[in-house]
């Protein structure tokens, strides 16, 4: 009995104990407030809330997903119809009509023949969008053209054998819709879905009738039109942007296959029932147009409510997480809280005046700390920037001097300009009529590097023009060292009209001649190469001279990377002054490195992306 009562007074004594220690500490109200409020929440939301999100979260997603689905079927709708204008104008061109006519005749030659495939690259230049483009007959395929044809073993093309039948049942239908006058006078075709060389790149074909003899009443050939399926497919995904989980979309043919899906090529070819098993599936429909589609938006209600729960259960899992952490930080916040405030307003005092150098030393890892790391890298952040903004408003106060030299310069050899190249144009007239031909073709590439170089008002050229004047000035500079070295180019046709600074790539050649073949009587080599990479346009400028020094090496590679040091180093200043251009033209994503060894030579490498000001002023 007195062992008992001595319990209780033990446990009494606890619980008083307990009681004091938490209407004198300040941190215990605090824990005790936040308890009671994450209790309550927890209650709410489980018990009450949960149902309602869920049912607010289907009404949401439904009334989102039909306005969706009706402005995205509209686009889709629109694209087709582009895709068709687009086939409607080929197939009416006068060249590719009269080229095949006289292939049924016999009266095409052998180059033309082979200019066939030329014209059909030509023709397909017309869209962005087309990735191949074929004509054919009853027999199947005359001839094609693929913008992803490539010269390896194992590539194919897009109507091969396998596919032979696909374009002769084609043809029937096409030539059947031709002769009835039918409208639309088109066929699509859904095979194959997928390119042949690139497993992710969906395809949509267009068959259209060719006229024969002005009419449709005799087609012997079909033009066959394949268009690139990834704007349709970014159409299609903005039904399911964020949320893949739970919603997927396609598009049907009048078949019951899928054309295109959400879920990648995987999908592509199967039967569109695959959906038709979920108890809790809401499947959204719209016709596409007159194309026999049938577009979808499938939300799956088992997965969105796997999804709500799953945020619930976490949630518990962060209530019981929060329950035990409140308790240890409220303790320790409370007496620590006012230390880091004081240091952070006391370095914000310094910020104030100026001084961004000093950087707080962290002695904790809890909020207010976590706060004071941020203030640090917000000071280096402030101090970078600074630093980048005078480095900046450097450039432009050098490009805007060079600009202004230029100006000068431009107004003072204005009149020697025109007075030096028709002068020229004079010479070159009595070269002709004196028979001395090599003369003339000297005087016609020094006159037109000099209109180049003279023509102020045109600073944004393409690259062909660029390359045509490396080339005569290279001719130019052969003839005058009489051999000492010989140069060769090579650049992407493709990438002809990729946007250039006029006179960019001339003080890396000029430096290749004057001091990469300094003491040469001959053997000198400078190669050009143009690749383009769709973003980008790669140029490598290299030689086999004398190569750099480690010294003089290193201190280039420091101009390329920062050209205002060039000034510093008393080295570099028309390589300097073409790169500060070259920056400010093609913006941050411009890149230029060096490759040197001493005595084997030297190659300058540029990436040029497409400028943000392309097509200004050229």
């Amino acid at each position: 009995m007195k062992a008992g009562e001595n319990r209780q007074s033990k446990v009494f004594r606890y619980i008083k104990a307990i009681w004091t220690y938490g209407t004198s500490h300040m941190w215990c109200s605090f824990a005790a407030a936040i308890l009671l409020s994450v209790f309550l929440l927890y209650f709410i939301t489980m018990w009450y809330m949960k149902d309602r999100y869920y049912t607010n979260l289907i009404e949401t997603t439904y009334s989102t997903e039909r306005a969706l689905l009706e402005s995205v079927d509209k686009n889709i709708e629109n694209q087709m119809e582009v895709y068709v204008s687009y086939g409607s104008r080929i197939s009416i061109d006068l060249e590719v009509g009269r080229m095949i006519e006289k292939q049924e005749t016999g009266e095409i030659s052998a180059s033309e023949r082979k200019s066939m495939k030329n014209i059909l690259k030509r023709t397909i230049k017309v869209s962005n969008s087309i990735i191949g483009i074929a004509l054919a007959s009853s027999d199947g395929i005359l001839y094609q053209y693929d913008r992803l044809e490539m010269n390896v073993a194992g590539a194919r093309s897009i109507w091969d054998e396998d596919s032979e039948e696909i374009i002769k049942e084609t043809f029937v239908k096409v030539q059947e819709m031709a002769v009835g006058h039918a409208v639309p006078r088109y066929e699509i075709i859904t095979q194959p879905l997928v390119h042949p060389n690139d497993s992710g790149l969906g395809l949509i074909h267009i068959a259209f009738p060719l006229k024969s003899n002005y009419s449709y009443e005799k087609m012997r050939y079909m033009l066959v039109l394949t268009f690139d399926g990834r704007p349709m497919s970014t159409l299609l995904k903005q039904l399911n942007q964020n949320q893949e989980e739970y919603i997927q979309a396609y598009i049907e043919d009048e078949k019951g296959k899928i054309l295109l899906h959400t879920g990648g090529a995987e999908c592509l070819g199967k039967k569109s029932d695959i959906y038709e098993n979920g108890s809790r599936i809401i499947d959204l429909t719209a016709d596409i147009g007159a194309f026999g589609w049938v577009l979808h938006a499938v939300i799956d209600g088992n997965i969105l409510e796997e999804k709500v729960n799953e945020i619930y259960d976490r949630m518990v899992l962060i209530f019981v997480a929060a329950i035990v952490l409140i308790m240890f930080l409220l303790f320790i916040v409370t007496n620590r809280i006012l230390k880091p405030v004081k240091v952070i307003s006391s370095s914000i005092s310094r910020v104030k005046e100026g001084d961004t150098r000093e950087q707080l030393s962290i002695e904790g890892t809890n909020e207010i700390w976590q706060l004071a790391q941020e203030y640090n890298e917000m000071v280096r952040a402030i101090r970078k920037a600074s630093q980048e903004v005078e480095e900046e408003h450097f450039r432009v106060i050098e490009s805007m001097k060079m600009k202004q030299l230029a100006e000068r310069e431009a107004l003072e050899s204005q009149i020697n300009a025109h007075f030096i190249c028709n002068t020229l144009n004079v010479i070159n007239y009595e070269a002709i009529d004196s028979g001395n031909y090599k003369i003339s073709v000297l005087l016609k590439k020094l006159s037109n590097i000099l209109r180049y170089t003279f023509d102020q008002k045109h600073q944004n050229v393409y690259m062909f023009q660029e390359i045509s004047w490396i080339e005569q000035y290279l001719f130019l500079q052969k003839e005058r060292m009489e051999g000492m070295f010989d140069y060769q180019i090579e650049f992407d046709s493709d990438y002809d009209n990729w946007p250039s600074r006029k006179l960019m790539l001339q003080p890396f050649v000029e430096n290749s001649i004057l001091h990469g073949f300094e003491g040469r009587d001959s053997g000198g080599m400078i190669r050009i190469v143009g690749r383009g990479y769709k973003e980008f346009l790669k140029i490598s400028i290299e030689d086999n001279g004398c190569g750099m020094t480690e010294s003089r090496s290193t201190v280039i590679q420091e101009i390329l990377e920062n050209p205002p040091l060039a000034k510093s180093k008393a080295v570099g200043i028309g390589i300097s002054n073409v790169i500060t251009r070259m920056q400010m033209y093609y913006g941050k994503e411009f890149k230029v490195s060096l490759e040197t060894k001493q005595g084997e030579g030297t190659r300058f490498v540029f990436l040029l992306p497409m400028p943000a000001s392309a097509g200004e002023e050229y």
